[in-house]
């Protein structure tokens, strides 16, 4: 047989998780990924390459000497 305490602890616990997960939901929404050009295909995210495409090919760049 199961412990009361146990209940209460296992009850406390989901409701604890249910809490934190609907906090953290906007810092966990999906982000929008598209293939970056030039990059065999890999996926990247598409607010950051819209932002700031120049810093985006120079890493490519960069990257790719090393």
């Amino acid at each position: 047989m199961v412990s009361l305490g146990f209940v209460v602890g296992a009850a406390a616990a989901a409701v604890v998780g249910a809490a934190v997960s609907l906090l953290l939901w906007p810092v966990a929404a999906p982000v929008v990924m598209m293939k970056g050009p030039g990059a065999a295909g890999h996926l990247i995210s598409r607010v950051a390459f819209e932002a700031n495409p120049k810093l985006y090919y120079y890493l490519l760049r960069t990257a790719a000497a090393a």
